[in-house]
């Protein structure tokens, strides 16, 4: 059973500036979802990466829906500035 495509944006991207510019984020880039348990102001937080690259974070409102998937991976939709907004679907491992 697949899940379907939810879009968000990625908060904290201003405070991961310099991380966003590094990895270089385009349209159609795949990105990874990764729990932080030990997140020292959030245990419950789920960052988002490209590569190496710790970009940014779901945001709180999203995160029941992202949390039930165990392994999500996102496409970047749309790009601007400071920042990126996502599909997230699963992907399987091979597409990351």
């Amino acid at each position: 059973m697949t899940n379907p495509p939810m879009q968000f944006e990625v908060a904290g991207v201003k405070f991961r500036l310099a991380s966003f510019v590094r990895a270089n984020v385009t349209y159609g880039d795949k990105l990874t979802l990764k729990p932080e348990p030990t997140n020292e102001f959030d245990p419950n937080a789920i960052g988002v990466y490209k590569g190496e690259h710790h970009i940014g974070y779901v945001r709180r409102c999203w995160r029941p829906a992202v949390v039930p998937v165990a392994t999500v991976g996102c496409v970047v939709c749309s790009v601007w500035g400071k920042g990126c907004s996502v599909n997230a679907t699963r992907l399987d491992a091979a597409q990351l």
